[in-house]
């Protein structure tokens, strides 16, 4: 079962939604810089993706037609994205997801199955430590961000 963490900072989906509405290269500029806030959580996840988890991981496996693998490091690599939202129904605004079936898989698996139990045998989880060992700064960063851009909005607007 996946775990989930909540570091909630007040008006960042409202100033991500009046960005839009006042500037959309101004809202672009602002997740742009997000994406820079974010960028050595994600730097150190990308580096800490091992080569190849187990053996039998580098042979294919399409369970109905959706091929998961052969794990490919520099894949899963690229699967590790940086995402904003402001869906009504989304929790999180900003967020770190993996894209690459392989990744999601290492990522998810639980310890309770077989694959699970053999896979943290040899390899930890790498997107949650990341996240927990940067939380205060990108908590930080996204604060400091927000601040300034709503002191930009309101120059705009006096």
């Amino acid at each position: 079962m996946p775990a989930t963490v909540k570091t909630e900072i007040a008006g960042v989906k409202e100033t991500i939604k009046a960005l839009r509405q006042i500037d959309p290269q101004f809202r672009r500029d602002f997740n742009k810089a997000a994406k820079a806030v974010v960028a050595p959580m994600v730097a150190e996840a990308k580096a800490l993706y091992p080569s190849l988890p187990l053996s039998g991981m580098a042979r294919s496996w399409t369970p109905r037609q959706f091929s998961i693998f052969p794990w490919q490091q520099s894949k899963v690599r690229r699967g590790v994205k940086v995402k904003t939202s402001t869906r009504r129904n989304k929790n999180a605004v900003l967020y770190v997801s993996q894209g690459e079936p392989a990744g999601v898989l290492f990522e998810t698996v639980s310890n309770n199955t077989r694959l699970g139990s053999n896979i943290r045998a040899r390899s930890d989880r790498v997107l949650w430590p990341a996240a927990d060992r940067h939380a205060p700064q990108i908590t930080a960063g996204i604060a400091l961000l927000v601040k300034q851009t709503e002191r930009k909005i309101q120059k705009m607007v006096d």
